[in-house]
């Protein structure tokens, strides 16, 4: 296949291989880069997988997935999502990248139009451009001040040849969440078009503000064109075993059932029995990682305050904050090599997340919280001592 030049290589992957090259050499690296909770899969889950291979739950499974978990799933959807599905409707995935590049590859054609809000999670422009190299990509960039989407512009680049829209709330990498005004928004200019909103609500059991997470799915109005891509890496500390879910309109879920057949056969069986109760669960971790959360928010929204070089915007759910180093004097790369070179502090640059977004670096708040606000305190010496 022709790799095209939007098939980059991912700089959250690179600063973190540097943090661990450095770690390897002796040096004590504090990493703010890459997002994976940092409390343990829980406990029953291990046990449950555990059980599934001793007990044979080794071999093909439904590409689907399981019938009983994705039973499960259609639980979780309408009790967290108020998403009314059917089991016929939801595929369980390797990870939520894979439900995300399996919905993709599904709806894209040659021509097709896709609208991204920029920043956005690394791997979007990429898994477009895979699907359908032919397809155009629109990225829309939100305002630097808050984050807020224009919906102006946004009207004036939908069309007749959109074909999907890609969100994210929580969004990695800025926190920002939509709110009930924005979805109004949303609603009432796909309503015009025959387009699909991909939503990607990975981190929906991750939210530290008054907001309340909204699924596109649930509006009855749009519905039909609403593919919901989730996860267990997040809420459930489970990034190494890749495996996320999808519900999708029926007239898309035959397509994308054959790409899974054809490009992944089953998702791991005995990982899916051990989540057969996930959402049973009581999660008590989550819950004190949430609050964990929120007081390195506090701590950085204090500790920013008085700094002129830096512009902190609270992030509102989600493992990521998204800082302004525009007043700084370097751009994003230069920022973090030199603060992992000269401090052990390792951060993402913000031109991973968008061509616009030099100015940024990506914070992530999921490691220990002492070890974080030295981190925290650590970038702030950097940028007082830069003249």
């Amino acid at each position: 296949m022709k790799i095209s030049k939007e098939i980059t290589d991912s700089l959250t992957l690179k600063f973190a291989e540097l943090a661990r090259k450095k770690n390897r050499e002796g040096d004590k690296i504090i990493s703010l880069g890459l997002g994976e909770p940092i409390f343990k899969t829980p406990e029953s889950i291990i046990v449950e997988t555990i059980n599934a291979i001793k007990s044979g739950h080794t071999r093909y499974s439904n590409p689907r997935g399981l019938l009983e978990l994705r039973e499960s799933l259609v639980n979780k959807f309408k009790t967290d999502n108020d998403i009314t599905v059917n089991e016929e409707n939801i595929i369980v995935t390797p990870g939520a990248k894979q439900a995300m590049m399996l919905a993709l590859m599904a709806i894209l054609e040659p021509g097709d139009e896709v609208i991204n809000f920029m920043p956005c999670y690394v791997s979007y422009v990429p898994q477009i451009k895979i699907a359908e190299p032919l397809a155009t990509i629109h990225n829309i960039d939100v305002n630097k001040k808050d984050f807020s989407i224009d919906w102006d512009l946004f009207s004036k680049t939908i069309n007749n040849k959109t074909k999907a829209i890609i969100i994210n709330s929580p969004n990695n990498p800025t926190g920002k969440m939509f709110t009930k005004d924005d979805m109004f928004e949303l609603v009432k200019r796909i309503e015009k078009y025959d387009c699909y909103v991909l939503s990607d609500e990975i981190y929906e059991k991750l939210v530290f503000s008054d907001l309340e997470h909204i699924s596109p799915g649930s509006i009855s109005s749009i519905k039909d064109r609403v593919i919901t891509i989730n996860g267990f890496s997040k809420a459930f500390a489970m990034t190494g075993w890749r495996i996320g879910f999808l519900s999708s309109p029926q007239n898309i879920i035959h397509k994308i059932l054959k790409l899974q057949q054809h490009i992944n056969t089953n998702t791991v069986t005995f990982i899916q029995k051990g989540l057969l109760k996930a959402y049973e669960l009581n999660n008590h971790q989550l819950s004190i990682f949430i609050k964990s959360l929120n007081e390195k928010s506090i701590y950085m929204k204090n500790k920013f305050l008085n700094e002129t070089k830096l512009n902190y915007v609270a992030p509102e759910g989600g493992i990521f904050s998204f800082i302004n180093i525009n007043k700084s004097g370097l751009d994003s790369d230069s920022f973090a090599t030199q603060l992992l070179d000269e401090y052990n502090v390792a951060v993402t640059p913000g031109i991973g997340f968008g061509m616009n977004w030099d100015d940024h670096i990506r914070v992530s708040m999921v490691i220990d919280n002492n070890e974080f606000f030295k981190g925290i305190d650590t970038i702030n010496t950097f940028i007082s001592n830069r003249k």
